[in-house]
């Protein structure tokens, strides 16, 4: 995640004035329902975040250049698009056009032409009415609030702004001389988004699968009623006084059969309404997502999840997620038995399952999708145990593969690829131990080049670093599968035999000696071959040593005495 860790909290900052979404309260905090949203988002996915409040041209500026990670706020507009990456949309709304009482003859858009035009600096508004040919109309305020004042003072001749704002500013400051001209301004819609600096894949998943939990789990529809439900209400109030003005030339009885058709098909559109909300959110997820009966049984899936699984729809659905086809592991490589899956697990205990690592086979590319699984129970009204559970699936394959690149790099010298120093000492100690417990002999080679500076002198020191490669091949190919090699210092290599008594270690030492003096190796410039020798100590637990340390130790001391008897020989402790 760009600029923060996984446990720091997420930097975000909030407008100072677009009520509802953004708003400051007087102690300088910031609320509103894009903040509450986007802390909702992100605690869902065990992130805090924190807010700071500023000017929207900066705060802008801010994520642009990554001071910020995200912003809660930020309308998709073709102009944004190359600067940010964007959440799906968790709210579309239409903008309005405003002006003060008395002023009926603007209809459309076009009627606005040769009139002055209040909008936000650098809101999606001005952006609009830029691509709209409105460049020389716009009179562009640090708020809406300002731009309100200056309408009710005769100051400017309109507004473009989103209708809510419009509506919850003029009811702030107790505008009585504006009007909605237009509304819905259909022409200018507008697609509120999470929004992350441009590349920021990782935090732009976490939003979008914390969105999706909080649709899922009914915080979206409160915060929704909490800060947006005055919307709701004015276009229930409309379309209720035009029911009750025509149904008062009617019966009595017309007019509750008319209520009550109109609210069972308010319940009914409503109910729908979500429905198609939260599937195109379920289908447009970044994520893979999927649904699953307490039985195990697999019941839905995105197009995100049937792209990471490598499966169609039909070889998904009625499946479980203990079949077997799907081959879950943990990071060692064991098989995750089917009551742990995260999704049984979430359904047995009735708590969410998150962060859970697993690695499942992507049947297609023939390979094993490494994925982040956040597993939430749903439950029905009065009921303590869950009938279904939500999954999302975030593809960390390439961490995975980023992680398990520097993990070899830290344990792997870069020339040879053998096992380095400090990798040596951890695993020498580790088989040490072994040795006492089980009364095992552990011997060990300590291998040094015969006159390598002469090489590098005359050869030069890519012809060197040839040469050390090629002994490593050398080695490779002429030990047993169950020793192991590594690079100890320069030209110093150790090979490590467990369970091998002393006098098989030296037989093995002299053997590997006699088959390097005698095979020449190729020079990488010049074509010529080198004839190479080694020096080898040889050391025994516990014949020789009482710990890992004394090994390396007597094994040292008996390569040296090989050096000093002249080379190319084998000396023990």
């Amino acid at each position: 995640m760009t600029g923060t860790a996984e446990s720091d909290p997420v930097k975000s900052a909030s407008e100072l004035d677009y009520p509802p979404f953004s708003i400051v309260l007087e102690d300088g905090r910031a609320d509103g329902f894009s903040v509450e949203l986007m802390r909702a988002a992100l605690q869902a996915m065990n992130r805090d975040v924190t807010f700071k409040t500023g000017a929207w041209p900066v705060i802008k500026q801010e994520l642009e250049k990554g001071r910020l990670d995200a912003l809660p706020l930020v309308g998709r507009t073709p102009e944004r698009e190359a600067l940010f990456d964007f959440t799906i949309p968790y709210i579309s709304l239409y903008g309005a056009v405003f002006v003060r009482d008395g002023k009926h003859d603007i209809a459309n858009l076009q009627d606005l032409m040769g009139l002055s035009i209040g909008v936000l600096q650098g809101d999606n508004a001005e952006e609009f009415l830029h691509r709209e040919g409105f460049t020389e109309n716009i009179v562009a305020t640090k708020t809406y609030e300002e731009a309100f004042l200056m309408l009710a003072g005769g100051e400017i001749d309109s507004i473009v702004a989103q209708r809510l704002v419009g509506l919850t500013l003029i009811d702030k400051l107790g505008l009585k001389n504006i009007e909605t001209a237009i509304a819905p301004l259909t022409e200018f819609k507008q697609d509120f988004c999470f929004a992350v600096a441009d590349g920021d894949k990782e935090l732009l998943a976490l939003l979008n699968e914390g969105l999706s939990l909080i649709i899922a789990n009914g915080t979206y529809d409160h915060l929704r009623e909490k800060w947006l439900g005055i919307l709701d209400r004015k276009e229930d109030e409309r379309v209720l006084t035009l029911q009750i003005a025509t149904g008062a030339t009617t019966l009595l009885a017309l007019i509750v059969i008319g209520l009550f058709i109109y609210y069972h098909w308010r319940e009914h559109y409503n109910l729908k309404f979500n429905e198609e909300k939260f599937r195109t959110l379920f289908e447009n997820m970044a994520q893979g997502a999927f649904f699953q009966r307490v039985d195990g049984v697999l019941i839905d899936i995105n197009s995100a999840g049937l792209k990471l699984l490598g499966v169609t729809y039909d070889q998904f659905i009625g499946k479980t997620s203990m079949d077997p086809q799907w081959r879950v592991i943990r990071e060692d490589g064991t098989t995750i038995p089917g009551d742990q899956h995260p999704s049984m697990q979430a359904l047995l205990t009735g708590k969410p399952v998150r962060g859970a690592i697993v690695g499942v086979y992507h049947s297609r590319e023939k390979r094993t999708v490494w994925l982040n699984i956040t597993a939430i129970p749903q439950f029905k009204p009065e009921q303590d145990r869950p009938y279904q559970v939500f999954v999302t699936m975030h593809d960390i394959s390439k961490r995975k593969q980023t992680e398990e690149t520097l993990k070899q790099q830290a344990i792997h010298d870069p020339l040879t690829g053998l096992y380095n120093r400090s990798e040596l000492e951890r695993r020498l100690e580790e088989e040490a131990q072994r040795s006492i417990r089980y009364n095992h002999e552990l011997s060990l080679f300590m291998i040094d080049i015969d006159h390598f500076k002469q090489i590098n002198d005359q050869y030069g020191h890519p012809t060197g670093d040839q040469v050390l490669r090629q002994l490593t091949s050398f080695i490779d190919r002429n030990v047993r599968k169950t020793d192991y090699a590594a690079r100890y210092g320069g030209e110093e290599f150790v090979i490590v035999l467990p369970e091998t008594p002393f006098p098989k270690a030296l037989e093995l030492a002299e053997r590997l000696c006699r088959q390097i003096a005698g095979t020449p190796l190729s020079s990488l410039e010049n074509g010529k071959t080198i004839n190479l020798t080694i020096s080898i100590g040889v050391a025994t637990m516990p014949e020789h040593a009482k710990s890992w340390s004394d090994l390396l130790s007597t094994a040292d001391t008996a390569l040296y005495a090989a050096k000093r008897a002249g080379r190319n020989q084998v000396m023990s402790a």
